[in-house]
């Protein structure tokens, strides 16, 4: 396989990779918070309401963690994007005073 200059591929994988972590993210926080909510349940005879409870703060955490992703998926995009600007102003001759 032939790399792209304009590194296409590794632009590919990235958004890749960072959708599958976005849904782990999500994923993992829900099955969490219903893991230890049965848990509680049968440990303190209290069915169905520990499940629910830790149900809902498990999803919580996982928009949480989605969240936190996105805005540094944001702030890698806003910072190649000077970069890239400041590459350009390079190029052109023009210079920060």
């Amino acid at each position: 396989m032939r790399f792209l200059k304009d590194d296409r591929i590794k632009t590919v994988v990235q958004v890749g990779s960072t959708a599958g972590t976005l849904g782990l993210h999500f994923v993992s926080g829900t099955v969490v918070g219903l893991v230890i909510g049965y848990y509680l349940d049968k440990w303190l005879g209290t069915e169905p309401w520990m499940t629910m409870i830790w149900a809902l703060l498990g999803i919580m955490a996982g928009f949480k963690m989605v969240f936190e992703d996105v805005r540094k998926l944001q702030m890698r995009e806003e910072a190649r994007k000077k970069q890239q600007q400041g590459s350009l102003k390079q190029e052109n001759g023009e210079h920060d005073a």
